[in-house]
């Protein structure tokens, strides 16, 4: 008996972040650049559509970085899995417990192709949030986006995501 195929939990996916996303993973593969469109970049922090189809049971991790000596310190990660403006089929946030980090170097490669490995590091509240970022996920992922932003231990982190 064939698997029945996964819900489409996204068509594509919208990333705000101050500074920015290195790179993107999905199911332990990196995203080609090709399939990456910047949306808009504002003195450095960046939004992003990441044209990609996302179904349960995937995984997805976001490289992203943030220079702490920049505009006091401020930073912000914050993503929609979109079906179509404000329809989501996910977004970060705290609460679910589908969203963890890896901030050691040694952990990066079997936290981006191991999908559970670090699942117990849950993703982390931002405590200088930048304020030009929730605005910008209304802007480009829809006015009902309410998501919460989100990061790991470092300015250099990986975030991951399973998908439901």
């Amino acid at each position: 008996m064939a698997d029945e195929p996964k819900a489409v939990r996204a068509h594509y996916v919208i990333t705000v972040a101050d500074d920015f996303v290195v790179e993107v993973y999905h199911n332990g593969q990196m995203v080609p650049h090709s399939k990456r469109e910047l949306l808009s970049e504002c003195f450095g922090a960046t939004a992003e559509r990441i044209n990609i189809e996302v179904r349960s049971g995937d995984w997805l991790v976001f490289n992203v970085v943030n220079n702490r000596m920049r505009w006091g310190g401020a930073y912000y990660f914050a993503a929609a899995g979109c079906l179509e403006r404000n329809a989501f089929g996910f977004v970060s946030d705290l609460q679910t417990g589908d969203w963890s980090a890896c901030d050691t170097f040694g952990d990066v490669d079997r936290f981006i192709t191991d999908k559970d490995y670090f699942h117990h590091r849950a993703a982390q509240e931002i405590s200088q949030t930048w304020q030009d970022g929730k605005g910008l996920m209304q802007q480009f992922a829809g006015e009902s986006w309410a998501g919460t932003p989100i990061w790991g231990a470092t300015r250099n982190t990986w975030i991951k995501l399973n998908v439901r």
